[in-house]
């Protein structure tokens, strides 16, 4: 039996273990929060509040980490080096030295899976088109456009001490809501970003420290450009749109990340994605999570534990999932020195930007 720790039980961590619970040949052995009162939230064999304590358990075998984004880095090399594979929400890091630390760490437990949730990339829809992109389908890739926009109001903030703090969360509406239409189109258009620029700004709610609107312009290798976008509006609920456009054809996903257009010569393609598009939500849903999660959780759960059991790479190694994180950091960067920010980013220069509410 395979058996797991869920350590960070408030809002995601519920998800990690309800997807974990579907594979019946594993254990949810531990339960691991600072708050004891959202330890309940996951039903575990055994509680604490001390990660230390897990690390230290030898029949432990995975561990979920689900905290806030800065503890992400220690908590996944404390599991590595503790010999146990391990799976992290995103972001995986709120600075580029945690990235380092990270890959770093991933390197040097080369035969233990390490993972980032990306969950929406499991959907068959988005796992063709990565494939078809990558053998040529479409031409060579020139252009990548994402918008994302949602609504992230006052409450939401007051929901948790931590929500909204530079040094708490990282970042604001990029780095926890879009960032995961930034992978989907990073990932999906093959970009591999070289040079970043843009600029965040908080225009709106004097309850925050970190930015609601998000925009940079990435610089790609092979000449692919990718116009970045993400926006805390006050007005809409959650809405997003990745473009990709190639020399051979272009698609378009909407919300739901939905196939929304496909202009290919191949009739025989525009009817596969199509198909493909009708279950794009073959994930299950796993109860008290949110609609913006998607269903893909449990996808990506069973994909670490099937990598574990037969000694494979996962789909989503934590190489796989630095780049999102990489861009929006690079980005913050640009903001505070107003020059574009190479990657990757050296953390000896990196600067935070002052972030001033412009309706004050």
């Amino acid at each position: 039996m395979l058996q797991v720790a869920v350590i960070g039980c408030g809002v995601i961590g519920p998800v990690h273990a309800a997807a974990v619970r579907l594979d019946q040949e594993t254990v949810l052995r531990w339960a691991c929060d600072r708050d004891p009162a959202k330890l309940a939230r996951v039903a575990a064999e055994r509680q604490t509040q001390d990660a230390a304590e897990v690390f230290a358990d030898p029949t432990v075998d995975l561990v979920c980490v689900c905290t806030q984004h800065p503890e992400h880095a220690a908590l996944i090399v404390g599991a590595l080096t503790a010999g146990k594979h391990v799976v992290c929400e995103k972001p995986l890091a709120s600075t580029p030295s945690d990235l380092q630390r990270i890959l770093a760490a991933a390197a040097a437990h080369p035969r233990q899976v390490a993972s980032g949730i990306f969950q929406h990339r499991y959907a068959p829809l988005a796992r063709r088109l990565r494939q078809v992109v990558a053998d040529g389908a479409f031409g060579t890739i020139t252009s990548l456009d994402v918008d994302f926009v949602c609504t992230r109001d006052q409450g939401y903030y007051a929901s948790g001490a931590w929500r909204g703090k530079r040094i708490a969360e990282g970042g604001g509406v990029a780095i926890n809501q879009g960032i995961h239409s930034i992978d989907l189109g990073l990932w999906l258009s093959g970009a591999e970003a070289r040079q970043v620029s843009g600029r965040v700004r908080r225009r709106r709610l004097a309850c925050i420290e970190v930015e609601d609107l998000f925009e940079a312009e990435v610089a790609c290798a092979g000449g692919l450009t990718a116009k970045l976008r993400a926006d805390n509006d006050g007005v809409t609920g959650w809405k997003q749109r990745i473009v990709v456009r190639g020399s051979r054809g272009s698609f378009t996903l909407g919300d739901g990340h939905r196939l929304l257009a496909v202009e290919h010569s191949s009739g025989a393609l525009r009817e596969e994605l199509q198909a493909l598009d009708s279950c794009n939500l073959d994930g299950r849903p796993l109860g008290g999570g949110k609609d913006v999660y998607g269903y893909h959780h449990a996808l990506q759960i069973a994909d670490v534990i099937e990598a574990i059991r037969s000694g494979r790479r996962p789909m989503v190694a934590v190489a796989d999932a630095v780049q999102a994180n990489a861009v929006i950091l690079a980005t913050y960067h640009a903001t505070a020195t107003g020059h574009p920010a190479v990657l990757p980013l050296d953390q000896s220069s990196y600067v935070y930007p002052n972030l001033p509410l412009e309706s004050a």
